[in-house]
């Protein structure tokens, strides 16, 4: 199954659907995409260099 075209960089889940289920908006990721809620809240300090650093 292909990623929806709004899917979370890191779990694939779609962003519109969790936005719409739990109210939660998503973080936008400069320059790729963006992050469900709960994807950011469990970012390594790795991956916070790699989605928002770099």
């Amino acid at each position: 199954m292909e990623p929806a075209a709004d899917a979370c960089l890191r779990c694939g889940a779609p962003i519109s659907l969790i936005t719409r289920v739990l109210g939660e908006l998503p973080v936008e990721a400069p320059h790729r995409g963006a992050l469900c809620p709960s994807c950011y809240r469990d970012l390594s300090p790795e991956e916070y260099n790699s989605y928002f650093k770099s």
